[in-house]
């Protein structure tokens, strides 16, 4: 049935509407895609600006943080140099005193003593005053003994303020303080980094901290604002461990800029042991004194090439499989994190090791975090959820897996020896097969250049005939028109 117009025009009319509809459709779409990316860069500015602002505050913290300790510094020097001050007044006042009775005493008895001289020349009158000088004898030797004791008194209480003075910093020539001159914990001390650079003297106070549990005490030294800290620590460490009998806990690298390092040895109380730990950088450490139950470390017989330190731990557990740490990446493409110090979990010192992704916000996002022991036999998965330990590693399956092939070499040699005979009778097969069918290959080829041949020698044969064959009627063609010619000649 043919469309009438009316039809048509409609059908037009409706192709219109629905071109029109789409262009709308994409204008919206468009609309749409400008203002979702300019709501986008409005929120990047915004998120810039946060962060400037973030930042300008954490400076401005920081400056006022640093003013602040300037300041306590100062006032702690000066009230150093006060403490120092009045304990040399007070030597002073010792001094002088002690000196003053040394003086007027005596002036005392010295008249004394020249009357018994001239009294021996009245010999008539002998008896009553030798007996007279025999009582003033006696009582000049005991204002001799009164006075002695009282310069014993004055010289232990001298020696008591110098020894009180010698603890708090208080005379030039014994300019010390216990804090600077060793670390000391209970009945245990040990040479400090300051005295053992020879800088006690001109070295400031660090900040001390002491943290005291039932089970155990530490005292932390935090020194800041150094330079050449690192060298600083590495040559302290090298003079505890050759002439001072200090094991290192674990294996560590003193040439790195900046790691964690941890010495001890035997303590002045049984069954424990003195422990330093320092984690440093090249402008700041901490040194943190500490009596523990743990042993010491065995002298090690042969390197295991196990690397002891912070790094070390890192590096080892990027070496692991995500699976079965439970990750969906390496541990090479997360931000790892260490946390400060060392952790024991069970029986095992580890390096706490925390992984973040990064989000689509520029903010860091916990993935997980784990536990690696300082010489690298096991890792622990911690579960926040449940608050527990999971061992994901262990050298101990490793090495029985390893054990294992050790014990089938001859089986190991014999099954070689024979896949090589394997193979060997193989490729002999496969070289006979190839020149099988190399030498098929060749005796085809030559069949068929063979045939080829004989085609092009027929060919060439048939098309000679047929050149004969179509030369023939031309001859006789011109032998009609020269007979022609001749009878029509007169």
């Amino acid at each position: 049935m043919k469309k009438t117009v009316e039809e048509k025009a409609e059908i037009a009319k409706q192709k219109i509407d629905s071109k029109l509809q789409k262009q709308r459709q994409k204008e919206e779409k468009s609309a749409a895609k400008k203002e979702a990316s300019a709501n986008k860069k409005t929120a990047k500015k915004e998120a810039q600006q946060q962060k400037k602002a973030a930042k300008q505050q954490i400076n401005s913290e920081k400056k006022d943080l640093k003013k602040q300790q300037k300041e306590a510094k100062k006032e702690a020097v000066q009230l150093k140099k006060q403490q120092k001050q009045e304990a040399k007044n007070k030597i002073k006042e010792l001094k002088a005193k002690a000196k003053q009775g040394k003086v007027t005493e005596p002036k005392t008895e010295a008249p004394k003593e020249k009357k018994k001289e001239k009294k021996p020349a009245k010999p008539a009158k002998k008896g009553k005053k030798g007996k007279k000088g025999e009582e003033e004898n006696a009582s000049s030797g005991n204002g001799k003994k009164k006075l002695f004791i009282g310069l014993l008194a004055l010289v232990f209480a001298g020696g008591g303020v110098v020894g009180f003075l010698h603890f708090r910093g208080g005379d030039k020539e014994e300019n010390t303080d216990p804090y600077i001159e060793a670390y000391v914990l209970d009945d245990d001390f040990v040479t400090s980094i300051p005295k053992f650079l020879e800088q006690s003297e001109t070295r400031a106070l660090p900040e001390i901290t002491v943290e005291e549990t039932p089970e155990n005490k530490q005292v932390i030294y935090d020194y800041t604002e150094l330079k050449g800290a690192a060298k600083e620590v590495k040559d302290y460490i090298t003079f505890l461990t050759t002439e001072k009998e200090f094991v290192p806990m674990f294996d560590f690298n003193l040439d790195a800029p900046a790691g964690y390092i941890s010495v001890g040895t035997a303590s002045v109380e049984e069954g424990k042991t003195l422990k330093l730990d320092i984690d440093y950088t090249d402008t700041d450490y901490k040194v943190v004194v500490s009596k523990t139950i743990e042993e010491l470390p065995k002298p090690k017989k042969e390197d295991d090439g196990t690397d002891g330190s912070r790094d070390g731990a890192l590096n080892y557990l990027t070496g692991v499989p995500a699976e079965t740490l439970g990750l969906s990446k390496p541990v090479g493409e997360y931000k790892a994190i260490y946390d400060p110090g060392q952790s024991t979990v069970g029986d095992r010192t580890c390096y706490g090791i925390s992984l973040y992704e990064l989000g689509r916000a520029g903010t860091n996002e916990f993935v997980g975090k784990f536990f690696v022991a300082t010489n690298q036999s096991s890792v622990f998965r911690y579960d926040s959820a449940e608050d527990t330990y999971i061992e994901v590693v262990s050298k101990a399956s490793k090495k029985k897996e390893e054990a294992k092939p050790e014990t089938t070499e001859t089986e190991l040699a014999e099954g070689a020896e024979e896949k090589e005979k394997a193979e060997n009778t193989k490729e002999e097969k496969e070289e006979d097969e190839k020149e099988k069918d190399t030498k098929e290959e060749t005796k085809d080829k030559e069949t068929k250049e063979e045939e080829e041949t004989e085609d092009k020698e027929a060919k060439e044969e048939d098309k000679k005939k047929e050149h004969q064959k179509g030369q023939k009627p031309e001859r006789e063609e011109t032998e009609d028109k020269k007979t022609k010619a001749k009878a029509e000649r007169p």
